[in-house]
């Protein structure tokens, strides 16, 4: 009976553990017979040196599988082994520093992450450009002010030369005052004698308190002129100086968002299917986030002086890509072969930008910068292109597969391309930045000007 117990036992063991050196060798089978070798002598030698038939938990919980050993949904078609074992939070957070084959997918977004979080930080602490008052503006600035009108600029000036009589009398009236009554006080001095000298010295303080609190309400009154003065020159003029930074922070908080949400669920994707199928969406959903995020700044700064055009755009581009975040979510678009319509959809979404860069393009024909930063987007809608075209197409995965499990897989070299294509944005969005901040906002250009009949046109050395 201890015998049988003991025969018996055996499979307890295997069953708890590892699988059986049997098992191994049948799944190595039917992988290739090079495999099914291997796994032989390794069965024969592990059970003739009387090995034990489970490892420690350990060395488990950091053991790689084949594809065939992972449940279907973690399996690619093209990646042949270094998958994880399928296992809860813990062991899914302990892989994050170990080799598998998600480990660059993983690092190569929480990577890309870390870099935006710094670029928000030095976005945040970034000096605005200085204002270039050259020939050229100070040209656009004079040409402004005869299309704006001299007369309200005299009413301005008649304002607060007003003003400035107001604040004379006020003061030479309420000094007359004061001196009247100091002179009766000197008179009731003399006459009652030194025996209300306490109430004379309550009289001064009452009499410096309130020469204090006229000062500042004075010094009040002159700066709230002074800021009445430059807010109607800033509206005569078109100028906004620092240009508004929050657009930059759209896409900066849209791109750590995917980053984040990307890198997070390659770590955890080896969960239950349940669990697996939840995460993918965000995944899919952060990339949404991330296009939508890109086209703030671009439409902003390049449509600053036309708000209407500004607004459309944004409204149209946001619902464009709620449409996109809402077709992610579904259960349909998860499965393995809609990999190719998935590209195609972010590809699309990607390209309705052409539309407002296009016609940024044209409202700032001959600006530098403005080219600058557009051959800057047409590059980074090449990467993103580029990326989108090997994600689809499995390269180079596909033509030679097990050979490119753990680096340089088509997933790998995609995550790579978003980081980079963010970054080129960024880059281009920081020369629109520091564009709008150079020329004060919104500066129309000198040819739309329109001069009265008779002025001159002014002359600058």
């Amino acid at each position: 009976m201890a015998a049988l117990r003991r025969r018996g036992a055996a499979p307890a063991d295997d069953q708890a553990g590892e699988p059986t050196a049997p098992a191994l060798e049948a799944a190595a089978t039917a992988a290739s017979p090079g495999a099914a070798a291997a796994a032989h002598d390794a069965a024969v030698a592990a059970t003739a040196g009387g090995a034990p038939r489970r490892r420690p938990a350990r060395q488990q919980a950091r053991a790689v599988l084949p594809r065939e050993l992972v449940p279907e949904h973690y399996q690619d078609p093209h990646i042949l082994g270094w998958y994880r074992p399928p296992g809860g939070f813990r062991k899914n957070l302990a892989s994050l520093f170990r080799l598998h084959n998600e480990t660059g997918n993983v690092w190569s977004h929480l990577i890309g992450f870390i870099i935006f979080v710094c670029l928000t930080a030095a976005t945040v602490h970034l000096k605005p450009a200085p204002l270039r008052l050259g020939a050229e503006a100070l040209v656009r600035l004079e040409h402004k002010l005869v299309a704006y009108g001299k007369s309200n600029v005299l009413e301005l000036l008649q304002a607060v030369e007003a003003w400035e009589q107001r604040v004379v009398r006020y003061g030479q009236g309420q000094l007359g005052a004061l001196e009247d009554r100091l002179g009766a006080l000197e008179e009731h001095v003399a006459r009652i004698g030194r025996e209300n000298l306490q109430e004379l010295s309550q009289l001064g303080d009452r009499i410096r308190s309130y020469g204090a609190s006229a000062g500042a309400e004075l010094a009040a009154e002159l700066s709230a002129v002074e800021a009445a003065v430059h807010d109607a020159l800033a509206a005569a003029l078109e100028v906004r100086w620092p240009v508004s930074r929050w657009p930059i922070y759209v896409f900066t908080a849209g791109a750590m968002v995917c980053l984040l949400t990307s890198a997070v669920c390659h770590l955890f994707g080896c969960c239950a299917a349940h669990v697996t199928a939840v995460l993918w969406r965000f995944d899919y959903a952060g990339i949404a986030v991330l296009i939508v995020a890109s086209f703030f700044p671009p439409v902003y700064y390049g449509f600053l002086c036309s708000p209407w055009t500004r607004l459309s755009y944004l409204i149209i581009t946001s619902l464009l890509g709620l449409s996109t975040l809402c077709v992610t979510l579904l259960s349909q678009f998860q499965k393995t072969e809609w990999q190719t319509y998935r590209a195609l959809l972010f590809v699309a979404l990607g390209l309705w930008g052409l539309v407002p860069g296009l016609h940024a393009w044209l409202d700032n024909a001959g600006e530098r910068a403005f080219t600058q930063a557009l051959a800057l987007d047409l590059l980074m809608g090449a990467i993103y292109i580029g990326g989108a075209a090997i994600y689809a197409t499995r390269f180079p995965e596909r033509w030679k597969p097990g050979a490119f499990d753990v680096a340089f897989h088509s997933h790998q070299l995609f995550h790579v391309a978003v980081v980079v294509a963010a970054c080129v944005h960024y880059k281009a969005v920081r020369v629109l930045l520091a564009w709008r901040d150079a020329t004060g906002g919104c500066l129309p250009p000198l040819e739309s000007m329109s001069v009265p009949p008779g002025a001159a046109a002014p002359m600058l050395a």
